[in-house]
């Protein structure tokens, strides 16, 4: 990369001189098989945190930092198993990142308070 062109590697260059579209895990298609395995650990972690309601803003952005992680190690570690070449040390960056951010949030389950619906559930009908 030239040093006077103005953009990160790996950045696509705008048309016309336009503004850059950031995407989000919500831009994404969720059909994939990747896609699905981000979401689906987003929603587990959510869950052993209280619920999606209980968190703060930066724990959601930790609990979609895990969940990528999460699946970018699960395919590390699928292509290990199935006999193609993979990056160790990549692997283990992968590891050392998730298990760090899970330690941030918090390893233990957060009970979901179910008061609410139990009181709704004794209401005579």
């Amino acid at each position: 990369m030239a040093a006077d062109t103005g953009e990160m590697e790996g950045e696509t260059p705008t048309k016309g001189g336009g503004k850059v579209r950031l995407k989000t895990l919500a831009d994404l298609d969720r059909r994939t098989l990747a896609a699905r395995a981000v979401f689906e650990r987003r929603s587990a972690f959510a869950s052993d945190l209280g619920g999606d309601d209980q968190l703060s803003a930066m724990q959601k952005e930790l609990v979609d930092s895990a969940a990528m992680l999460g699946a970018m190690r699960e395919d590390a570690a699928a292509s290990w198993l199935s006999g193609e070449p993979t990056d160790l040390m990549e692997f283990q960056a992968l590891v050392k990142a998730q298990r760090q951010i899970i330690a941030d949030l918090g390893l233990k389950r957060v009970a979901r308070d179910i008061t609410d619906h139990l009181d709704a559930y004794r209401r005579p009908a």
